[in-house]
């Protein structure tokens, strides 16, 4: 019984020594590295790992020509998108894939993957058949780049160039998202005058749908008329040609907003606009 006793606390003692320290940690020849960016309101992230040239022949040396390569080392590279987005003309559903890159022999092209496989170490344990994007691309060939980047360029409202680029070499993907229509589906459900005008205010000044954004402004102004929603009215009103419901309008709004104890940063601007009007 002693012994059981013995043997047993010796097995918790063990076990708690055991625990008790961590695993040592130590740094990866390709180190990881995550880039991301928002396109509009559209989140997009590349999750890689960046090896090195390290004086090595790269592009048919360590990656082959005419090889599917994981864009990176150690486990495949991932690009996760929130929202649906539109690679070289191809509709992308949002969710996570991998990204592979084919160099190709003797057409100066290649190839880029994008994969529903996102557990993949390399290239080991990929099918072709779970490729949900394959599109051809010239790269380019630019200024040294010894670790392994990838950047977002030539950054738009509604767009972005993914590239890749390692030693002398570049791949670029262009991600195209459709953010006017995104930005009114997430305020489909929208209530309060604040949240209610900004979404008008989005349609006024970007163009987009106005007679929804009209709609957006009167709930807002249903809910409390203030110097926002009703100098926004305003321009609505001058938009359509009805100067004189604009002049009425902007009149109560700067009213409204002299009596603030924080005047609008806007208010004297949309003095000079009410000037304006009783111009015409």
């Amino acid at each position: 019984m002693e012994i059981k006793r013995y043997l047993l606390s010796f097995f918790l003692i063990f076990l708690f020594c055991v625990q008790g320290y961590s695993q040592p940690k130590f740094p990866r020849v390709s180190p990881g590295a995550k880039v991301s960016q928002v396109i509009g309101i559209t989140e997009v992230s590349v999750d890689y790992h960046r090896p090195g040239v390290k004086g090595r022949l790269i592009w048919d040396g360590l990656v082959p020509l005419g090889e599917i390569w994981r864009a990176g080392a150690n486990e495949a590279t991932t690009i996760s998108f929130s929202d649906p987005v539109t690679i070289e003309g191809a509709n992308i559903p949002a969710g996570k894939y991998s990204l592979f890159i084919l160099p190709e022999k003797n057409t100066n092209s290649a190839v880029m993957v994008l994969n529903k496989n996102v557990e993949l170490w390399g290239t080991y344990g990929y099918k072709e058949e779970d490729d949900v994007l394959r599109v051809r691309v010239k790269p380019k060939y630019i200024e040294h780049q010894e670790w392994l980047i990838y950047t977002f360029e030539d950054l738009q409202k509604n767009s972005a160039v993914l590239q890749m680029h390692w030693e002398d070499f570049a791949a670029e993907l262009l991600i195209t998202v459709d953010t006017d229509k995104l930005v009114l589906e997430s305020a489909k459900d929208t209530k309060g005058w604040k949240d209610l005008y900004q979404v008008a205010n989005y349609c006024y000044e970007n163009k987009v749908n106005p007679e929804t954004g009209k709609d957006w402004l009167k709930r807002s102004l249903k809910e409390e008329k203030n110097y926002w929603n009703l100098s926004l009215q305003a321009l609505y009103h001058a938009e359509d040609g009805q100067l004189d419901g604009a002049r009425a309008v902007m009149e109560e709004a700067i009213k409204l907003g002299k009596e603030l104890e924080n005047k609008p940063r806007n208010l004297e601007d949309m003095e000079k606009q009410l000037a304006e009007w009783k111009t015409k």
